[in-house]
């Protein structure tokens, strides 16, 4: 009987203090530093600065999010990307918190954004959030904000120029459980096919498909999406993904692949489990180098 009561108390403590860790975690950002040198970028472009939001999840860092602006403006970026999902796409939610956000950070700074599943799912299914998306990004563009749905924008400075694409990938290759194919072609066929020579920056909310985003020729990839798998364990990474994937191969941080680098931020947010733990919330902070040809 003892032994039975310490088990039942064992199996609650657990939980408890993951929960305990979780919502302490969740109230901190984590400003997370990257370096990204290529060979593809101008020099007039050398040591621009870049602040990429994703999955905010209508997560709030003080009122108003003063926290994160405070944050964000400690780093003095040049632009601001967003990554997407910075709603959560249920129909008991609005956009209330993610666009005063932008809102205030558009009257400093160049804010260029793309959609993630959450957005892409608000967008199609009118029936359930009826004119929300479309409400949402029209007034986002009456702010100066650029965004991108497979579109691309080109950055220009003195004569040089760097394109950032937006890719909004349909909802099969969000499926859980499994991968589903992507082809090169589907990505010409969505964006274009890459300028050869030109630096290009792809927005590109689902890190899965890394190999793919390479080949098309992506030189940076800034994706989100997998919150840095919940519960960050030493040695072994993020636990889970979304598509409910233990340890995924793409978590968090910043990989390589051939001439093209990804960095996935860890977001800044939760839904539907709200849970981090040893996974503060991360604000990346990304600045770009001209690396010298071999």
């Amino acid at each position: 009987m003892k032994f039975l009561t310490k088990l039942i108390g064992s199996s609650c403590v657990v939980p408890l203090a993951v929960l305990g860790v979780s919502a302490y975690e969740r109230r901190l950002i984590s400003a997370d530093h990257y370096h990204i040198a290529s060979s593809d970028l101008p020099i007039e472009f050398e040591g621009m600065k870049i602040v990429f939001l994703s999955d905010l999840h209508n997560a709030t860092f003080g009122k108003e999010n003063r926290g994160l602006i405070q944050v964000i403006d400690e780093e003095h970026p040049d632009f601001i990307l967003v990554g997407g999902d910075m709603i959560i796409g249920k129909s008991n939610h609005t956009t209330d918190i993610a666009f005063p956000l932008l809102k205030r950070l558009s009257k400093k700074y160049q804010i260029i954004c793309a959609n993630g599943n959450h957005e892409f799912r608000m967008k199609i299914y009118k029936g359930i959030y009826g004119t929300q998306y479309d409400d949402y990004v029209t007034k986002l563009r009456e702010q100066g904000i650029i965004y991108l749905e497979n579109q691309t924008a080109v950055l220009r400075r003195g004569g040089a120029r760097i394109s950032i694409s937006g890719l909004e990938i349909e909802r099969k290759y969000y499926q859980r459980g499994k991968k589903t194919p992507m082809d090169v072609s589907y990505l010409n066929q969505t964006l274009g096919e890459k300028t050869p020579g030109d630096f290009r920056i792809l927005l590109a909310h689902n890190p899965l498909y890394f190999p793919e985003y390479a080949k098309w020729g992506a030189d940076l990839v800034l994706s989100g999406h997998n919150h840095g798998g919940l519960i960050r364990i030493p040695h072994f990474g993020g636990m889970v993904s979304p598509q409910t994937t233990f340890f995924p191969e793409y978590d968090a941080g910043h990989y390589e692949m051939g001439n093209s680098q990804m960095i996935i931020s860890r977001g800044l947010g939760t839904h539907t489990f709200h849970i981090r733990v040893r996974n503060y919330p991360e604000l990346s902070v990304i600045k770009l180098y001209k690396r010298n040809k071999k």
